[in-house]
């Protein structure tokens, strides 16, 4: 089943979508392991990890479409791609679409930022009229139908923060109605603005969830007995990441004690496990020749080259 297919399927079941984000190819394989569904994209995430600037416009559309490509190419779910404001007028969102799915993008998302657009929970921000919008909405739906017609096209609106709740619904109408597949509103207030959105707005709804942002922390729970259907966390593994990464370093700083990053993180054994070392040393056994295997390892046997490793490993360290 093509992932977009699987993707289309779980947005028509009953019930929410969790919709953890990744920034990079290990923090979606992590999402894909840890046993979700789907994998979001963060474009304030790629930011951050790809230039370590803030999400304001500074990434163009091609370093998105490279880093969301490898992050489609390192997990076998749906991947659900926000692709800011599609990187110009209707024509540019046409492009975009056609090139994420041509990467295989289960689903993309369109926002009503102009450009350079920012992070939704960012002071600034502007929105583009709304018949504007409604343009993208079309390019985006028939780039979609021409390349891959169960690719999920989502739609986003600032307006709650720059023009209110009323202009808000009115948009998320308008795009529903222009074909969007779900409407994503940006930092609604409260959980009673949450169920006016539901009520107006003749498309599922997508929210998001960010510690310290503009949205209250609303219990999932919550949004779920509402009827929300799809619930993106942004930040669960670039906010991890960077605290852990910081202590780390902080250690490393203050001890030079190279021994106890091993306290840290996961070790070498278990890192190697997720990346999948096993999987590509049973590839290279069986595509490489006998001879080759025999000089690099001295034997053709997976489990004999593991324990001559894990052997060198205890000689090193002392265990």
């Amino acid at each position: 089943m093509k992932r977009s297919t699987a993707f289309r399927k779980l947005f028509n079941e009953p019930g929410l979508i969790i919709r953890p984000c990744a920034y990079d190819a290990l923090s979606a394989l992590l999402i894909e392991k840890t046993g979700f569904d789907v994998v979001g994209t963060t474009g304030y995430g790629i930011a951050a990890s790809a230039i370590g600037q803030p999400d304001i416009g500074l990434v163009s559309f091609g370093e998105m479409l490279e880093r969301i490509r490898t992050i489609i190419n390192s997990v076998s779910i749906p991947v659900d791609a926000d692709i800011d404001t599609g990187y110009g007028n209707a024509l540019n969102v046409y492009w975009a679409v056609k090139n994420f799915a041509w990467v295989r993008a289960a689903g993309v998302r369109v926002e009503d930022q102009t450009w350079p657009k920012r992070c939704g929970h960012m002071a600034g921000k502007q929105i583009i009229p709304k018949d504007e919008m409604i343009q993208k909405i079309e390019a985006a739906i028939e780039a979609r139908d021409e390349e891959d017609p169960d690719m999920i096209v989502g739609a986003r609106t600032d307006a709650r923060s720059v023009a209110g709740l009323e202009e808000a619904v009115e948009r998320g109408t308008a795009y529903a109605k222009a074909g969007a597949d779900y409407v994503y509103v940006e930092a609604p207030q409260s959980l009673e603005e949450v169920e006016l959105l539901l009520k107006r707005i003749p498309a599922p709804l997508a929210f998001n969830l960010i510690p310290g942002g503009r949205t209250p922390p609303f219990p999932v729970g919550e949004l779920e007995r509402c009827g929300v259907k799809y619930v993106s966390v942004p930040m669960v593994c670039l906010y991890a990441a960077t605290k852990a990464m910081m202590s780390a370093l902080q250690l490393l700083r203050e001890t030079s004690d190279v021994a106890r990053l091993g306290e840290t993180g996961v070790d070498w054994s278990a890192f190697n496990e997720i990346t999948g070392s096993r999987v590509w040393r049973q590839r290279e056994l069986k595509l490489l020749t006998e001879e080759e295997l025999l000089r690099r390892y001295e034997t053709t046997e997976i489990d004999e080259i593991e324990r001559k490793e894990a052997d060198e490993t205890e000689k090193q360290w002392g265990k």
